[in-house]
């Protein structure tokens, strides 16, 4: 092939493509994998970021090891033209334009940080590594940090600041904390958590409108509050990044659809040599709904399916939805399906170790696994399934 010609070309430099990448070299894979992504620092593991990275980031490695063989292109993918197989990037170092063409085009380009509307310049998100660093530089002992969204994101930030001495305000517009994730169990509990070290949680928050500059912010809620911060973080929730495929016509209603080999689709069309993996994606089930996960084990489970596939190896078998958070000192994991009329119950307690295994049954026969400091008991369900 020529230098602009490539076997495989994966844009952004995910958990889900380093999973693709590596497994696809392990299958013995020959053919040039070219893997492009605006982050100069990529890449890096994400998870730390909201956590140790935070707290402790001279004993905290985020770097990832890629398989010598497999270049990462600092550039950014700005356009795919599918009938023709090219990918256009504006390359870092220099601004210019290039094409290039792949025999397999793989997106893996994760999500992107909700915006409030009424959201100024200067509140802080995190995304990337330069995002952490910028959080932890300007909050401290003493600072007044405010964090809008009390998802796993949002509820580990406010740990890991509460944690270096920071005076920490957590706003949710629900009633409670991690409700994405929990689905409305536990909330009492989590918010004990967050409280017991002295972070003010403040839920089914009416924000009216954000005011000021970094250093000296206001948010004025429905109830006529005004709270100061130092330091305002948006942690709302994520978007897949697919603003860059808007012209491109692989979109189907604003999603990066695919079906569960990974292939794209386009209305009721297969796109062959195009693919989705990871936090980007929705996926097509069988049965016709729409599904799309936000986790770390989730995208490096597509990467690898995905390279199996590709190879022409049958793929492993799908795992279990799972999911894990750190929150005010304890981890909480979950893993199957939780619904909101299920019945909760303690499955097992071992108080000593502040370690309890709740199981969810849904109306509908679906189970899932709540685990607060229970990682033996939640491994073994994992393996059983």
């Amino acid at each position: 092939m020529s230098q602009n010609e490539y076997g495989v070309v994966v844009v952004g430099a995910s958990v889900a493509a380093e999973a693709f990448a590596t497994r696809l070299r392990e299958l013995d894979y020959e053919g040039e994998i070219l893997v492009v992504d605006r982050d100069s620092r990529m890449p890096y593991e994400r998870p730390p970021l909201s956590k140790l990275y935070l707290t402790s980031p001279a004993t905290t490695e985020i770097d990832v090891e890629w398989h010598e063989t497999v270049p990462v292109t600092i550039a950014e993918a700005t356009d795919v033209d599918a009938d023709a197989s090219t990918l256009t990037l504006t390359m870092a170092t220099s601004g210019s334009a290039r094409k290039i063409k792949y025999d397999k085009l793989v997106i893996a380009t994760g999500a992107t940080p909700i915006r409030l509307p009424i959201e100024p310049e200067g509140v802080m998100r995190l995304r990337t590594a330069e995002d952490s660093e910028r959080i932890r530089e300007a909050a401290g002992e003493g600072q007044r940090v405010g964090i809008i969204g009390a998802g796993a994101i949002g509820a580990e930030l406010a740990t890991s600041l509460s944690t270096i001495g920071s005076q920490v305000v957590i706003l949710d517009k629900a009633d409670r904390p991690l409700e994405r994730l929990l689905v409305g169990h536990l909330g009492a509990d989590v918010s004990s958590w967050l409280q017991s070290i002295g972070i003010d949680c403040r839920w089914s928050a009416d924000i009216v409108s954000i005011e000021g500059k970094p250093g000296a912010w206001s948010v004025m809620l429905g109830d006529g509050n005004r709270l100061d911060f130092d330091l305002l973080v948006s942690a709302v929730g994520a978007r897949p990044a697919t603003a860059w495929l808007e012209n491109s016509g692989l979109l189907t209603d604003g999603q990066l659809l695919c079906d569960p080999s990974g292939h794209v689709l386009v209305g009721s069309e297969r796109c062959e040599n195009i693919f989705g993996i990871g936090d980007v994606v929705t996926r097509q089930l069988d049965n016709g709904d729409r599904l799309r996960t936000e986790s770390w084990s989730a995208a490096a489970e597509h990467g690898i399916h995905l390279a199996e596939h590709v190879a022409g190896k049958e793929a492993g078998e799908a795992e279990v939805p799972y999911f894990w958070t750190d929150v005010a000192g304890r981890k909480i994991q979950v893993l199957g399906t939780l619904r909101r009329d299920g019945a909760i119950e303690v499955e097992f307690e071992n108080p000593a170790r502040g370690a309890i295994l709740y199981k969810v049954t849904g109306t509908d026969g679906s189970e899932g696994w709540i685990g607060i400091n229970a990682q033996p008991r939640i491994a073994m369900l994992r393996m059983a399934r």
